[in-house]
């Protein structure tokens, strides 16, 4: 119960617009991919504000990268499935001959 009071609670203290997954994406440079699915994005959003480790992410995005997030991100799986699916687009993309 706690939980869920204090996952409510945070959903009016922090707007959608200031969440770290969006630095994480960016970062990571899967914003595109992750948009191209709308409902996965916001699960990964209600996960993201529901999570109780905003200071350690907060403390491993001012060190320049999310190194570690994996340990406690609720959306490890997610941000794990985007990077594959990026590093697949990429293995596709023809290779330039000059």
């Amino acid at each position: 119960m706690v939980e869920l009071l204090f996952g409510a609670w945070r959903k009016t203290v922090r707007p959608i617009k200031q969440l770290q997954l969006w630095e994480v994406l960016k970062r990571r440079g899967t914003s595109r991919l992750a948009n191209a699915n709308p409902q996965a994005l916001g699960f990964a959003v209600e996960r993201c504000m529901g999570c109780r480790h905003l200071r350690e992410c907060d403390r491993l995005l001012a060190v320049h990268w999310d190194t570690g997030l994996g340990e406690f991100c609720p959306n490890a799986m997610y941000l794990g499935h985007l990077d594959a699916m990026k590093h697949h687009a990429a293995a596709r993309r023809p290779i330039e001959t000059r």
